[in-house]
């Protein structure tokens, strides 16, 4: 069984693209922050590919199509596809144009968990 396109794949997250009022947007803007915070941390740990985590910012977030997304970003349909499938990382270049409408781009992260952990405890005690 196939999921709606206003179902979402993040909880909490409505995806539906329907008109808002000015007192609702931040409420809206807030969703999307979560959901971009909920993706990033997921790809941060190593839950989700790159793949998988632009197109769950890109369903849950924007709500656009890939053709959409892609005109969007000024990338091919196939070559957001190929990224979105995994089958090609393409260049940074391209990787920080896919990412850019969520303020994300390619950087270097600690390839282990407890490096990781480590990095993200030391942030938080900085705070």
């Amino acid at each position: 069984m196939t999921k709606s396109t206003n179902e979402t794949l993040l909880p909490g997250i409505a995806t539906d693209r329907e008109r808002v009022g000015h007192r609702t947007k931040t409420k809206l803007n807030s969703s999307r922050t979560q959901a971009i915070r909920l993706v990033t941390t997921a790809l941060l740990k190593g839950e989700m590919t790159q793949g998988q985590a632009l197109k769950r910012l890109r369903i849950d977030v924007l709500g656009l199509k890939q053709e959409e997304y892609a005109k969007m970003v000024k990338l091919s349909r196939k070559i957001l596809s190929d990224i979105e499938n995994d089958k090609g990382a393409g260049s940074i270049e391209v990787l920080n144009k896919a990412f850019k409408p969520f303020g994300l781009e390619v950087g270097i992260v600690p390839v282990s968990n407890s490096a990781f952990n480590a990095l993200l405890e030391a942030a938080n005690n900085d705070r």
